[in-house]
């Protein structure tokens, strides 16, 4: 990889992601805390129906088309689909999510083709990709605070979803050989792994607001969400630059640098002056949700911590699976906790629980016993 390529993969990353910065400036200032919140609730929870529908498999989708085993990623493709009616059924038969344009997000991100264009190195066309859909998401937007309409609001985020769907197709549809990769054979532990830490990736942006915030009194629910909305920028950030660093196989100090930038400078801006971000993207001083912003300063870091360990360990093979390990024990251990009154102690505790995962993943992974060979 070039040695100016992290920067500019950087740069392009944050250019992408100024639209969804725009849609929370436009709809932040416009809709009630209560709606703001109702709608982030339901994206947190769709979000995990899109991890679902992806069934973990984007990288390994990556490394199969770099190595054009064409069989198997039609039937990793068709198991997508299969997954995304699942997921979507069972949001609508186990949440109180309206039926809106919404529920068509998970078969929208089995359907994507972003695997492709991501094998063959194309990173300019990712970035225009997703400067399209937030085009898309902006004119979604404008028209729901013209409309004032609930409907509209719950239709931003598919809007995205789907223009970067029809984009992406174009491009993956255009005659190009994959990019050549040096990659052994896919062994069956290799494939665990990597499936286990993609969908571990994915759920951990929304996973412990979902499962932690449920039981959160109404007010205190409201901020945890209205908070989310500003950690999931420097999430996304990180979820683009970790495809494209894993497509490359970059490794070493430019790997960790253009990782953990991004997230120190949010927790920076987090620690000194959340409260101009609260009145930036929302037109509050609401105190309540500038200490939760506060509070969290590191969440960015410590996801930022565990892509990176990640990247190094998912394409080694381990006995334990510690991905999967992960999910199961967040998953399992989420119901037990005692039920928290108050947002500032769910989120010490969500970043608790990142902390635990990361040394988890660091132990299985320096553990010779538990690890084998790279792929």
């Amino acid at each position: 990889m070039h040695r100016l390529y992290p920067l500019w993969l950087l740069i392009a990353n944050l250019i992408a992601r100024l639209g969804g910065m725009v849609i929370l400036l436009l709809i932040g200032h416009h809709f009630a805390p209560d709606q703001l919140a109702g709608y982030f609730t339901a994206l947190a929870t769709i979000g995990l129906a899109v991890t679902i529908a992806q069934a973990g498999c984007g990288p390994l989708l990556i490394r199969l088309y770099q190595t054009n085993q064409i069989k198997v990623t039609v039937g990793i493709c068709t198991l997508r689909v299969a997954l995304a009616f699942v997921a979507t059924a069972f949001v609508i038969t186990t949440t109180d999510i309206p039926l809106s344009p919404i529920l068509l997000m998970p078969l929208a991100a089995a359907l994507a083709t972003d695997w492709i264009i991501t094998g063959r190195g194309q990173l300019s066309q990712i970035t225009l990709i997703a400067v399209l859909g937030q085009v898309a998401g902006v004119v979604i937007a404008i028209i729901a605070i013209a409309t004032d309409s609930n409907l509209a609001l719950f239709a931003i985020a598919p809007a995205v979803s789907l223009t970067s769907l029809i984009a992406g197709s174009l491009f993956a549809l255009r005659e190009q050989a994959p990019q050549q990769t040096a990659v052994s054979k896919l062994t069956r532990k290799y494939v665990i792994n990597i499936i286990g830490f993609t969908l571990l990736a994915g759920a951990l942006p929304n996973l412990d607001f979902v499962l932690l915030g449920q039981n959160l009194p109404d007010g205190a629910r409201d901020n945890l969400m209205l908070a989310q909305r500003i950690f999931l920028i420097t999430a996304a950030i990180i979820a683009s630059i970790s495809a494209a660093l894993f497509a490359k196989r970059q490794a070493g100090l430019l790997r960790d640098i253009w990782l953990i930038t991004p997230p120190l400078a949010i927790t920076a801006i987090l620690l000194f002056i959340p409260e101009t971000l609260v009145l930036l993207f929302y037109g509050t001083t609401n105190a309540d949700l500038v200490t939760l912003l506060r509070t969290g300063a590191f969440w960015p870091v410590f996801l930022a911590m565990i892509s990176r360990q990640t990247l190094i360990s998912q394409e080694t093979e381990n006995r334990l699976f510690p991905g999967w390990l992960c999910l199961a024990l967040l998953i399992f251990s989420g119901p037990v906790l005692p039920a928290f009154t108050h947002e500032v102690d769910t989120m010490i505790v969500m970043q608790l629980r990142l902390t635990f995962c990361l040394i988890l993943i660091l132990v299985c992974h320096r553990n010779p016993i538990l690890r084998s060979k790279p792929a």
